[in-house]
């Protein structure tokens, strides 16, 4: 029994051998090379246009590619490029670095009146600043009033009335310190109009107060500022070093 698988196996397997070797063609109609699906060439549209392209012309990086050493070395540039290169490098080595804008500040000093606007004035022609940078700007301002008591030139009347109105309960006063002439003084009110200035007396001398009276600490009309929109560090150094009237001062603007 086994000898007769064997025997077949063998004679089978020659069989297929002799077959895809083609030594069968003559007696056998299948070939082990024939087209299995003949019906495919009548379907091709000229297959005359058909061009078969070697490798090498199909990737032209192909050739410049032997190795990796090959691949990894970077073209050289046209000598035009060469060219145009070293002609523009003397020219954006000599160019100077741009310099950032330097930072400003803007500043003003006042309120100051008519007179002391033109001291104001002067004093900043002497700084030597150009006259575009700066301007003089005027403000309308309302008048102020003041219930006032005072001035007590004498140290030991004003110590006196000091102690006098701290007895008062419920009395708002301040010491007046300037303007000089109401300096060594006391104010029980300061108001925007002299009409709410006078009803405060009143009230006041229903409380035993004799001696107050309304004064004009400020009459309605212009002040003046001086700015400089733009002061640079070297300004701002230069403009602290001036003298203006009533010990005024640059700060920054108020808007």
């Amino acid at each position: 029994m086994l000898r007769s698988l064997v025997l077949i196996l063998l004679i089978v397997n020659t069989a297929f051998f002799a077959w895809s070797q083609g030594w069968l063609n003559a007696w056998i109609g299948v070939r082990p090379d024939a087209q299995h699906e003949p019906q495919r060439l009548t379907q091709q549209l000229h297959p005359e246009r058909i061009e078969i392209v070697p490798v090498a012309q199909r990737d032209p990086s192909a050739r410049a590619r032997p190795g990796k050493a090959a691949a990894s070395a970077p073209a050289a540039p046209p000598p035009s490029e060469v060219a145009s290169a070293g002609a523009s490098a003397p020219v954006s080595a000599s160019l100077p670095a741009a310099r950032p804008p330097e930072a400003t500040l803007c500043i003003e000093a006042g309120p100051f009146n008519a007179d002391d606007a033109g001291a104001a004035d002067r004093a900043m022609r002497s700084a030597a600043l150009p006259p575009t940078t700066w301007t003089r700007q005027s403000v309308a301002v309302g008048g102020q009033w003041m219930v006032y008591m005072g001035p007590y030139p004498d140290d030991d009347l004003y110590a006196r009335k000091l102690t006098e109105l701290r007895r008062i309960k419920n009395l708002n006063f301040d010491e007046v310190r300037s303007p000089a002439s109401l300096a060594q003084g006391f104010s029980l009110g300061r108001f925007p109009s002299e009409a709410d200035a006078e009803t405060r007396l009143t009230s006041l001398r229903q409380r035993g107060i004799r001696t107050a009276r309304v004064v004009t600490v400020r009459a309605a009309g212009q002040v003046q500022y001086l700015r400089v929109p733009q002061a640079t560090v070297r300004m701002q150094v230069t403009l602290s070093g001036i003298k203006l009237p009533q010990g005024k001062s640059f700060t920054a603007c108020r808007s």
